[in-house]
């Protein structure tokens, strides 16, 4: 029972911090230590959402029902601890093999349904497993709670976890600046901000989510300038073909007048992601498929994110999301505390 509440009680603060990571800006999660260690890395995945519910929320109603379970129906305290110990097994194995990063509080939840599927098979009893399988009112009725409060969730929680999306093409006056960085929002701004992003990077895609809300609200006043900062150069000693390929993707796509819609596949698609399929973006977005796959494959479109990388460099943006307005530097956090001062 300790470690079924324990485990209960931690699905709870993981779904705070899955809400967090998405509405509020100016909160980090006291468990996102660094990149490797990352509570709201995971939280902004896609695995943090499971059938149109948060993850964390079937984590409550499954320990929930375990609860349930070891007070009333022990014949199924084992199935229900193997399904806890699978999920989170293979939650784990997903932030390593996809994320490269794992979250605290997720491995707790992960040790903790180990635990007590221990318990369940040193307490094992596969008479009273059948029996209880075997009367499905009673299952119902013991089960209905924990099952019942998935279904309000799905049903009436708003989904916080949505991103803004401009799939079917945005809804502001779009351009390029002089320096050829496609821009969004006011033709003659009164406050211009430049977002640096890697379309690998789960916090950007959340923060530029966000960014276009602020826009859209504020169309008359700000312009967005998008500056691509990936993590590696994009042409080093070694040539490889795979190297910044979501943003070369999107300058490919700007090309063709698709900058905004393969901006927001990619962030669709690419955060967190080991691999991502461009050509079905472009596809998606409308592209000509021709005309794209020859500029991914020129030089050309390395040098000028290359040229991206190196602009950044200068101006010591190394950290993703980040934002200028006039100069100054500015964490999301920041940002959100200034828009909130100066608009």
């Amino acid at each position: 029972m300790l470690l079924a509440v324990a485990a209960l009680v931690l699905s709870i603060g993981l779904e705070a911090i899955h809400v967090r990571a998405y509405l509020d800006p100016t909160v980090a999660s006291f468990c996102a230590v660094d990149a490797r260690f990352d509570c709201d890395a995971v939280a902004l995945s896609r695995a943090s959402v499971l059938l149109g519910v948060p993850t964390a929320v079937w984590g409550i109603a499954v320990f929930w029902a375990i609860l349930v379970a070891i007070l009333g129906m022990p014949g199924l305290f084992l199935p229900l601890a193997a399904i806890a110990a699978l999920s989170t097994s293979a939650l784990l194995v997903y932030e390593l093999v996809e994320l490269g990063a794992i979250c605290i509080f997720c491995e707790g939840v992960h040790l903790l349904s180990l635990g007590l599927l221990v318990s369940a098979w040193r307490r094992r009893d596969w008479e009273a497993t059948k029996a209880a399988l075997a009367a499905p009112k009673r299952l119902l009725s013991a089960f209905m709670l924990p099952a019942g409060f998935v279904a309000l969730v799905a049903i009436f929680a708003p989904p916080y976890w949505m991103m803004v999306s401009w799939k079917s093409g945005p809804r502001l006056a779009t351009g390029v600046d002089d320096e050829g960085r496609p821009w969004i929002g006011a033709e003659n701004p009164t406050m211009t901000i430049h977002e640096y992003v890697d379309y690998g990077c789960p916090h950007c895609a959340v923060a530029t989510s966000r960014m276009r809300l602020t826009v859209g609200s504020n169309a008359s006043k700000i312009r967005l300038v998008r500056h691509h900062q990936p993590r590696m150069r994009c042409v080093g000693r070694i040539f490889v073909a795979d190297r910044c390929l979501a943003a070369r993707a999107a300058v490919c796509a700007q090309d063709q007048g698709r900058f905004w819609e393969m901006d927001d596949w990619l962030f669709r698609y690419a955060p967190g992601a080991a691999q991502v399929d461009v050509k079905a973006g472009a596809e998606e977005v409308g592209l000509d498929l021709a005309t794209f796959d020859a500029c991914m494959a020129d030089a050309s479109s390395y040098e000028r994110i290359d040229a991206e990388v190196k602009a950044a460099g200068k101006k010591k943006i190394r950290e993703t999301p980040l934002y200028l307005i006039d100069d100054k530097r500015l964490t999301p956090k920041e940002l959100a505390v200034y828009l909130d001062e100066h608009l």
